[in-house]
């Protein structure tokens, strides 16, 4: 029994036993002879999908991106983060143990997995463990391709539906085709093969969000090169020193078919020119083969200096080396298409999907609720703190207080005492001033007999003044009158102001007196000054 038989990894797929001939154009197999890998399907009547699907999220934005390689038998890690409209290399690490555990400095998930979940750890499987389907599919609207391929599983699926894992990638239309024309490729994989590299990559402390094979990005990259040109690409790798080929048909520009051939051996080459003349017959029968092939070998040049001699042999024409992408470029090609949703071309089931985003909304959580109780703690630790500083200050504050209002007394007793005296000196002044201007004023002939004076600012009437004069001379009061209306003093700049703001005259009384007939007369004197501070102070 086979290794492969031993394994429940390696995926089946039985080699054919016929050599060519040595024609140019492979020759078909016997009848005896099977070809296991599935040919391309035509599908014109697609029915209505079994389930509906969700649809498909648009492009977003490039993202920081981890990429891991632990297929072979060494460890490889990049690192790359978005420049304009690429990405850029920013860590690399190459390690002989695949089994070494990746530093969480860069592939712990962010925060912003929580409400916009995107490819942040991207992964490799094995080629040699995951089959390809090549479908053509006619639908004008390409959200129903998902139901479409996946009522097609059951035909092309090598393992029970129930026991794989499979999703599928669109390949970019030709010029020139119709829009409901679509080929797509479907990759399959054994779930339990899936599950346990999920578990290895766990391990090591990296949780995938996407799950690829690098190869076929070679593979659709190469029809740049191809064109038009009908043409089949041999991309060899060995594993474990036993080579497995991947094998891509192209047809006018046309992906076609995609199939594995697993060899024993490099020096059993000719189990893969047995591959590639039944696969080759398989699409003639198909009706889709071309009169010719251009063939092609991927290959690093030591491995091309062995194997082109015997394809040259069997295909009875050139075949064309290409040196294989460095495998950073690989690396960078899955990190700019990290950008796509991850429900596109991944091979890591929905479930472990939603449970690493449910340990990062957890994880979040956490982080916020630690944040949160520690905030809380800041904050009362700091609100103490504060309040101690708040209560001493307004200690201090009282205690100022107290001192100012003592020193505020003592300066409001100081000033009342001292405009009181400054008062009572202008009471004086004032008082003078008036009667003065009386005993200037005064007519000879007119008699004095009160002289009443107050300051009061809202009286009207500082100065009462009463007197007679004899009954032929009463016009004297008018004068006098007046002479007091224009009496001029000095304010406190030095200008000259009327003494008397208002001078009423008062009632004329006749008072008979026998043999001396005489008048009563008063006068009412408003001060110009207090009229002044009536104002300033808002009277």
């Amino acid at each position: 029994m086979s290794e492969e038989a031993n394994n429940p990894d390696v995926l089946p797929e039985e080699i054919p036993t016929t050599p060519p001939v040595g024609e140019t154009k492979p020759q078909p197999p016997a009848e005896h002879e099977a070809v296991t890998e599935s040919e391309p399907t035509l599908v014109t009547e697609v029915p209505t999908a079994k389930r509906p699907r969700k649809r498909r999220k648009k492009k977003q934005g490039l993202n920081s991106c981890n990429v891991l390689d632990c297929t072979r038998d060494h460890q490889q890690f990049w690192r790359f983060v978005p420049s304009g409209r690429s990405v850029k290399l920013v860590d690399l690490s190459d390690d002989p143990d695949p089994y070494t555990p990746i530093s969480s400095q860069h592939t712990r998930r962010d925060i912003s997995q929580m409400w916009d979940p995107h490819c942040q750890n991207d992964a490799w499987l094995p080629m040699e463990k995951v089959f390809f389907r090549v479908l053509q599919l006619t639908t004008p609207d390409p959200e129903e391709l998902e139901g479409m391929v996946e009522l097609q599983l059951e035909k092309i699926s090598p393992l029970p539906v129930s026991q794989v894992v499979w999703t599928f990638e669109t390949v970019p239309p030709l010029p020139g085709i119709p829009p409901d024309q679509h080929v797509v490729v479907v990759i399959l994989a054994s779930r339990s093969m899936v599950e346990d590299q999920i578990g290895q990559l766990e391990s090591i402390g990296y949780r995938p969000d996407r799950l690829e094979v690098p190869v076929l990005q070679q593979v659709l990259a190469a029809r740049d090169d191809a064109g038009q040109i009908d043409s089949a690409w041999i991309y060899p790798r060995i594993i474990n020193e036993r080579p497995v080929c991947l094998v891509a048909w192209w047809v006018g520009g046309e992906l076609r078919n995609i199939n594995v051939a697993h060899l024993t051996s490099p020096k059993h080459l000719n189990e893969l020119t047995e591959h590639l003349t039944a696969s080759a017959w398989a699409a003639e029968q198909e009706g889709w083969a071309p009169s010719a092939w251009q063939w092609n070998l991927v290959a690093d040049r030591k491995l091309a200096e062995q194997w082109l001699p015997l394809l040259n042999e069997w295909a009875g024409q050139g075949v064309r080396p290409h040196d294989p992408p460095e495998t950073a470029s690989l690396a960078a090609a899955c990190a700019q298409g990290a950008a796509r949703p991850l429900e596109e071309a991944n091979l890591l089931p929905p479930e472990y999907r939603d449970r690493f985003h449910r340990d990062d909304v957890d994880r979040v959580w956490l982080q916020v609720a630690g944040a949160t109780l520690l905030f809380y703690g800041l904050f009362v630790v700091l609100y103490f703190y504060l309040l101690g500083n708040v209560r001493e200050d307004q200690r201090d504050a009282k205690m100022e207080l107290r001192k100012l209002n003592r020193e505020h007394k003592g300066m409001a007793l100081e000033e009342e005492r001292f405009l009181k005296k400054r008062e009572y000196d202008e009471l004086r002044k004032k008082a003078l001033q008036c009667m003065q201007a009386v005993a200037t004023t005064l007519p000879a002939d007119m008699q004095l007999l009160t002289m009443n004076f107050n300051d009061r600012k809202e009286s009207n009437q500082n100065l009462s003044i009463t007197g007679s004069v004899p009954t032929d001379l009463d016009q004297l009061v008018a004068t006098f009158k007046d002479g007091m209306a224009n009496i001029l003093v000095q304010d406190a700049e030095k200008n000259d102001i009327s003494l008397f703001a208002d001078v009423l005259e008062g009632s004329i009384v006749e008072v008979p007196i026998r043999g001396d007939p005489k008048k009563r007369w008063s006068l009412s004197c408003a001060l110009e000054m207090n009229r002044e501070k009536r104002k300033r102070d808002g009277q």
